[in-house]
């Protein structure tokens, strides 16, 4: 009976943990993007494009967290251990066969979920020495690669030039529009402005936020309308763009095709 009670505050711990997880997991999203936005997105900018490989920072802060959680857990796990009164003296070994379907099935998802917990120990002790050193690095490329879209400019910035370097309307020799399929159903829109000096980069990716509470596909259509005033040679390439928009509203789509045009 004692042992069928460890099994049930066990799955408890794990269940609050997975919980929590979900939560640090929106928290932290919204946590990075915005100290992000707080640190870097100073001025009277249009669209601030956070680079897409910032999720790598913000999927290793997590785990981190989550691995504590679990560590978390354990301590918790012996202390509710002692107040019930199990020891190793005293615990009797459980007899499946006595056990009810649910009795069973309780038991079944705890040793999954050990072996889980089992998993995620191994791994972060053979990479905690590293883990650090190397989010460090993670969090410093990630908020230093981003784009600001201002009214006559756009500042780039990378963690090899952090300070940014901020290229002009004028500077801008081509526009390449399409739609990229990453996965079986899954497509991602781009925008990709190109610089005189060989450089360029994608306006529709990523974190965006927009500044005056204008759609970012608005805000994208008036650049367009400015650089094509200009003489800027345009590529638009709509092969993905139906699988695209699949599922998505209507009108949003319809802004989002006038890029295409």
């Amino acid at each position: 009976m004692k042992a069928l009670k460890m099994i049930v505050f066990s799955i408890f711990y794990y269940v609050v943990i997975v919980i929590l997880a979900v939560i640090i997991a929106l928290a932290t999203l919204l946590g990075y993007f915005t100290l992000q936005l707080l640190i870097f997105g100073r001025g009277d900018y249009l669209l601030f494009v956070s680079n897409s490989l910032n999720i790598i920072p913000v999927i290793m802060i997590i785990n981190l967290i989550i691995y504590a959680l679990f560590k978390i857990k354990e301590k918790l796990s012996k202390r509710k251990e002692q107040q019930i009164g199990i020891t190793e003296e005293d615990d009797e070994p459980v007899d499946i066969e006595t056990l009810s379907k649910l009795e069973r099935l309780l038991l079944k998802l705890l040793y999954k979920l050990e072996e889980l917990d089992k998993t995620i120990s191994k791994i972060f002790k053979v990479i905690k020495t590293c883990y650090i050193p190397v989010l460090i690095i993670a969090i410093y490329c990630g908020m230093t690669n981003y784009a600001i879209l201002y009214t006559d400019s756009i500042k780039v910035s990378s963690p090899i030039v952090p300070t940014g370097i901020i290229y002009k309307y004028s500077d801008i020799k081509g526009i390449d529009v399409g739609v990229t399929k990453e996965n079986k159903n899954s497509y991602s829109p781009y925008y990709e402005v190109i610089f005189n000096d060989g450089k360029s980069v994608n306006l529709f990716g990523g974190s965006m936020h927009e500044d005056k509470d204008i759609g970012f596909e608005y805000i994208l259509i008036d650049l367009d309308k400015k650089l094509r005033t200009q003489g800027v040679i345009k590529s638009a390439d709509k092969e993905n763009f139906e699988e695209y928009s699949k599922g998505l509203d209507k009108d949003f789509v319809s802004r989002v095709e006038k890029l295409f045009d």
